[in-house]
């Protein structure tokens, strides 16, 4: 007999290609376990408006909490996750996955995480700070590494360069990029709003619509992610392919950091707003200093992908390995936490 559960924080609603694939992937496991999902809160909703969920939370038999980049520093998204799953587990057994954690405040967070029924980290810095707070977390990392294409590309050429959360990165890049021959910018947004909040979300239709005419037509200064429109892909397939065609990438998001793995595709990561992208280079065995660079280092770029290119078959074994383990430690959790419910 099938069996229900409810998905909080579904990241489809920040329209990129890795949330996408990652909620697809949640799906894919859950569905592998004879388990269907009958509705999902969106990312960045408040407590309040579970209300709008109540009879697909009256269906639910387990309610699954999608962690992804949300629980850090207290910020605001983590503070607004933390009401939900206060609320829900009144009602439900709620297991947390994928989730980085950083830095919360621990006197807050620690009710809620005594009670998930099965807690599990992507990436292994996380699951350290959550077990020094008593929590038996598992490890398995992102959910992108759970399915995937493999992009078919023949001929590799140029670097790639990504869009960031931080805007003063997706500005010099869309800049230098502009400027270079040698430079392809890739962001990661799908240049359409496929998933849409409802009605309210009106605002961000129009912006995707009319802001990058905006800045094309009379140079407006428009924000960063609006500018990064026009580069966008809008299938992750096409993505994926234009990253593969890249000699090497400069990757400023993680969830192509992911990717680029995953294609084995050589690299050098920037730092972001959290351990994220670190603690990957980290669980393949890669020298930070080499593969991770700050966000101000943007006149490197060049020298280190380079350097990348020649390093790679050095660890392109260990990459390999990486994704292969990270497809068994994904369904080891998917098993975990949907025993016993």
């Amino acid at each position: 007999m099938n069996r229900t559960y409810f998905l909080v924080n579904d990241t489809r609603y920040h329209n990129h290609h890795g949330c996408l694939t990652v909620v697809r992937n949640l799906h894919l496991g859950m569905q592998r376990r004879g388990w269907n999902c009958v509705g999902s809160l969106p990312v960045s909703a408040s407590v309040r408006q579970l209300g709008r969920y109540r009879r697909q939370l009256r269906e639910a038999q387990l309610v699954v909490v999608n962690g992804e980049g949300t629980l850090h520093h207290d910020r605001r998204g983590a503070r607004r996750l933390l009401e939900v799953c206060e609320a829900l587990q009144a009602t439900h057994p709620v297991v947390l996955l994928n989730a980085l954690w950083q830095d919360n405040d621990a006197t807050r967070w620690q009710p809620v995480l005594d009670r998930f029924k099965a807690v599990a980290a992507r990436d292994q810095r996380s699951q350290a700070q959550l077990r020094a707070l008593g929590v038996d977390a598992h490890y398995a990392p992102d959910l992108t590494f759970y399915d995937y294409p493999k992009a078919a590309v023949t001929h590799r050429s140029k670097f790639g360069c990504t869009d960031s959360v931080l805007n003063d990165w997706t500005m010099t890049a869309l800049q230098q990029c502009a400027q270079d021959d040698d430079m392809r910018f890739c962001p990661v947004y799908t240049g359409e709003l496929r998933y849409r909040r409802g009605p309210r979300d009106w605002d961000r239709r129009v912006k995707y619509r009319l802001y990058p005419w905006l800045g094309k037509r009379f140079g407006l200064n428009i924000p960063p992610r609006y500018r990064s429109l026009p580069y966008a892909e809008r299938a992750t397939e096409a993505f994926l392919e234009k990253l593969a065609s890249c000699e090497a990438v400069c990757v400023a998001r993680y969830h192509v950091l992911c990717f680029a793995v995953q294609q084995q595709i050589p690299f050098v990561a920037v730092a972001s707003n959290s351990h994220k992208s670190e603690a990957l280079v980290e669980e393949l065995g890669l020298p930070l200093d080499r593969y991770v660079m700050a966000p101000t280092d943007f006149t490197e770029i060049k020298v280190r992908l380079a350097r990348a290119v020649d390093d790679y078959p050095r660890h392109a074994k260990a990459i390999a390995d990486f994704n292969q383990c990270a497809r068994e430690q994904i369904d080891t959790v998917f098993d975990l936490i949907t025993e016993g419910v």
